[in-house]
């Protein structure tokens, strides 16, 4: 699989995990995610808790450490990062990334 993109971001939640991107635009997507699916959120909310629940990771394009994602990543033991910049924009449901959340670094594949 060739690396189309890579994605520089804050770690919160350590940890390695590949598999299918899902970008969800609103809290009231968070429902239908299903166990391994890596989300992309667009900024911490707390509607968006059932979700990280169910995620394999969490992208948050906008947060910090301290924020309400970052806390429930860090309880359920999801590797999470955030800040990513563009992320929502740059990838595609359904994209084969991995998020990295030990280097802090998101790898988008073609």
């Amino acid at each position: 699989m060739k690396e189309k993109l890579t994605i520089r971001c804050v770690s919160i939640c350590p940890g390695v995990v590949s598999g299918r991107a899902r970008v969800l635009l609103s809290p009231d997507d968070a429902a239908s995610v299903k166990g391994n699916e890596i989300i992309i959120l667009p900024k911490s909310h707390p509607m968006y808790a059932i979700a990280i629940m169910n995620a394999a990771a969490v992208i948050c394009v906008v947060g910090g450490r301290t924020s309400h994602i970052g806390a429930i990543a860090m309880e359920a033991g999801v590797p999470c990062v955030t800040q990513a910049e563009n992320a929502a924009e740059l990838i595609r449901d359904g994209q084969h990334i991995t998020v990295d959340a030990d280097n802090g670094v998101i790898h988008v594949y073609e």
